[in-house]
């Protein structure tokens, strides 16, 4: 069986552009449902790929990746859709995506709206993302044919051991970003799975409060709300944002 590689996805579809940005351990196909719905309503979509992601080694995200990267990377997505002509831009984000997203709405004028899924602002840690990303690894390299269980292990060792300092750097901008929510005045799209395992979903309302122009989403749901059950929800609710905000 061929496993087909993630790729960034972009499709060309209106004068309106929508920026969706993904999470630590996913990949732009998690974007993508959402992305076709707003396909069909005349909005561009482009999801990019964050450094170090969609490929079979977990490393990749810790050794080519980190906050610096990934917030160039949504700067020049953000360029990118300028120089394609689109006139009105707005930035979603899933998880780690949604800080970025966040930090776009604080920073870049050319964003005129947008929003976040799941994010882990005011989470009180990162407990459950590390848990979650060392699972994912396990997952992966399961996958990797010819692997003894010694080397399975050896490899999830080398990612255990580099995890912590890359969570740490996402944390400090975590932080930089939840302390300039009061910059945002631009309307601002919360959508919170109330089971989310991964962040606080109590931490959604402490930003509502912090963003003036925000509207809180919450869903019956778990913390990939692009692709869970509440995915219906959430784009016909996204789609209701954009149009009338």
């Amino acid at each position: 069986m061929k496993i087909l590689t993630p790729q960034p996805f972009y499709f060309d579809q209106g004068q309106q552009a929508v920026l969706l940005l993904h999470s630590f351990s996913g990949t732009s196909n998690d974007m993508r449902l959402l992305g076709r719905t707003l396909q069909r309503n005349n909005y561009s979509v482009y999801a990019p790929m964050f450094a170090g992601h969609g490929t079979s080694e977990p490393l990749d995200i810790l050794n080519q990746g980190g906050p610096q990267n990934w917030w160039l990377q949504t700067k020049e997505a953000v360029e990118f859709l300028k120089e394609q002509g689109k006139t009105k831009i707005y930035v979603f984000g899933l998880s780690l995506g949604a800080i970025f997203a966040t930090k776009a709405l604080e920073e870049i004028p050319d964003v005129l709206k947008g929003g976040v899924f799941g994010s882990p602002l005011y989470s009180s840690n990162f407990s459950e993302i590390r848990k979650a990303f060392m699972t994912y690894t396990k997952k992966v390299y399961s996958l990797q044919q010819g692997l003894s269980d010694f080397e399975l292990d050896s490899k999830v060792r080398v990612v255990d051991s580099k995890i912590d300092s890359m969570l740490t750097s996402v944390r400090k901008t975590t932080d930089s970003v939840a302390d300039n929510l009061a910059e945002i005045k631009r309307p601002y799209f919360i959508g919170q799975g109330i089971n989310d395992k991964l962040v606080d979903p109590d931490a959604a309302k402490i930003v509502a409060q912090k963003v003036e122009t925000s509207q809180l989403h919450l869903y019956d749901a778990g913390h990939v709300l692009t692709i869970n059950s509440a995915h219906k929800q959430l784009e016909s609710a996204v789609l209701n944002f954009l149009e009338n905000n």
